[in-house]
């Protein structure tokens, strides 16, 4: 008698079948810690100096409030109001290198793009438009996927606005008010995002409000007000959880004063507005457009506190480059079920062809059966084990017996390796002029033995001084009382750069001691040694 084949049961199968959001983890998890995308994290540079103030950090056991990296501001008072990040950058820098770095930005980026697809699946995006929307939204953050504190703002940002909308649900959990002043006191120390946090928190609490103020029904009236109330106080209650912070109010003041410079707004690019000839800026237009399609023909029917968060969105996109991963993430969190809806009308419009009909009908069914199937798969076993796999290869150096599989590094053919391992040879101490993009590498290969003169933390030096730095890489009047002004004697500068090719014609006081492709290494006052 044959017996019985052993069949594993469904709760098995939910635990190991790996469902869609898993396989687009693991691609987007691997691709950017070892496939096509791994030289992303590492594209900037200023990475470099978040390592090394994690590394001080662990070494001193206290947090920096002077300047340590620079010669220019050396003692002077400095804000490394990402400390806390900071220090999970140093702890795996110890133990895993830049294999490390990259692996916690690649686990947070590839969390975050899944977490969209499961909220977008959650709220009634059907599974094509949801797969869809999550491709436009991780092509608009493409423009700024590095391994720096800002990724920790998407996560946070993400969970504001869930736990925002399970706020209005009557069977709203009472702990759930506390949640935003306890995150908010991890959000204030990982990154200075957390304003765009309290502007989420603002924003429903000004819908409720007008709700109350325009509601007809006096029970509702009620409700509304006692909403407007609670999201009042737990606004209040955030608000004061950002002075838990080293350094309290004085972050705040500091905050403003950078965010209120014009000059240096005007002048960092990540804080200028998109130039939507990049495919970026492009994926956060189609989604911009999408927005405009759902609204126009779901317009009787929008929430005024989605409508205000689609303004919040749009206005901070089109402010500034760097808020458009979050923007683009909110407006596919609120277009999407929209969008789904009236695809899936339709199927049911009198008007509508009936061969269009049909098929608007069959997408419909099949997605609803894909969208059950995946929520019932919650195991994500293959993730773990992924993830966990990977940090083991870290830590061995990235390597799987005598095969490298993980290698991390930065670019040598955009940043200037070759020259800084030259300097690395020389005997000289003194301070390092380079280009404000690169100087957060020379900290990350030369602290301590050697300091920069500037670096792009453009809120410790100030307009005045990044002001004159303009002027001596931009070759403008007065660009020779800069070099003297500062006391520079060792300029690092991209080979072709206009600051460059001006030291070349002035040999007398200039002489190239390195070149290459990339960069050109100046000493004044130096021999004619052979080029390298």
């Amino acid at each position: 008698m044959t017996p019985d084949p052993v069949h594993p049961s469904p709760a098995v199968l939910r635990l190991l079948v790996p469902s869609a959001r898993d396989i687009i983890f693991i691609l987007l998890f691997w691709s950017l810690l070892a496939g096509p995308l791994s030289t992303r994290p590492l594209a900037d540079a200023d990475i470099g100096w978040h390592v090394r103030t994690g590394e001080q950090i662990l070494a001193t056991h206290s947090i920096p409030r002077t300047d340590p990296f620079s010669s220019t501001m050396q003692g002077q008072p400095w804000f490394a109001w990402e400390w806390l990040y900071d220090v999970l950058l140093g702890i795996l820098h110890h133990a895993c290198g830049l294999n490390g770095v990259v692996w916690l930005c690649a686990l947070l980026v590839a969390s975050v793009f899944v977490i969209l697809l499961k909220l977008l699946l959650e709220n009634g995006t059907g599974l094509p438009l949801a797969v869809l929307l999550m491709l436009l939204a991780e092509g608009a953050a493409a423009i700024h996927i590095y391994a720096r504190p800002h990724i920790v703002s998407w996560v946070f940002s993400l969970c504001w606005f869930v736990a925002l909308e399970r706020g209005e649900q009557p069977d709203a959990p009472r702990w759930l008010r506390w949640f935003f002043p306890v995150s908010m006191v991890l959000w204030v120390n990982l990154h200075g995002g957390w304003i765009f946090g309290l502007g989420l928190i603002a924003t429903y609490a000004l819908a409720a409000v007008v709700d109350s103020l325009r509601t007809a029904d006096a029970f509702a009236r009620i409700h509304k007000s006692k909403r407007a109330r609670a999201l009042g106080l737990v606004l209040c209650w955030s608000s004061l959880a950002t002075l838990v912070n080293p350094y309290g109010w004085r972050l705040h003041a500091h905050i403003y004063r950078y965010l209120g410079d014009r000059y240096l707004m005007n002048r960092i690019n990540e804080f200028q507005s998109p130039d939507f000839h990049g495919w970026a800026q492009r994926c956060f237009g189609t989604i911009l457009l999408l927005v405009l399609v759902a609204f126009a023909g779901h317009r009787h029917a929008i929430r005024l506190r989605h409508l205000l968060v689609v303004l919040l969105a749009v206005y901070a996109g089109l402010f500034s480059s760097r808020n458009l991963p979050v923007s683009s993430m909110l407006l596919a969190l609120i277009a999407g079920p929209i969008l789904w809806q009236n695809f899936v009308s339709l199927a049911e419009k009198a008007g509508c062809w009936g061969r269009v009909r049909g098929w608007v009908g069959w997408i419909s069914s099949f997605s609803d059966r894909m969208c059950a199937q995946e929520l019932r798969l919650h195991g994500h076993v293959w993730p773990t084990v992924i993830v966990t796999a990977a940090l083991a290869t870290c830590i061995q150096g990235g390597r799987v017996g005598s095969r490298q599989v993980i290698h991390a590094q930065f670019d040598p053919s955009k940043l200037p390796v070759a020259a800084v391992g030259s300097l690395q040879r020389t005997q000289g101490r003194e301070p390092i002029f380079s280009t404000d993009a690169w100087g957060g590498y020379l900290i990350y290969r030369l602290y301590p033995e050697r300091k920069v003169v500037i670096d792009d933390r453009h809120d410790l030096y100030g307009s005045d001084r990044i002001r004159e730095y303009l002027i001596l890489v931009q070759a403008e009047p007065g660009w020779r009382d800069v070099l003297e002004k500062w006391r520079i004697r060792t300029v690092l500068l991209p080979t072709r750069s206009t600051l460059a090719n001006l030291l070349c014609e002035l040999p007398q006081d200039w002489h190239a001691v390195y070149e290459d492709n990339v960069s050109v290494v100046f000493k004044k006052g130096a021999g004619r040694p052979s080029l390298k």
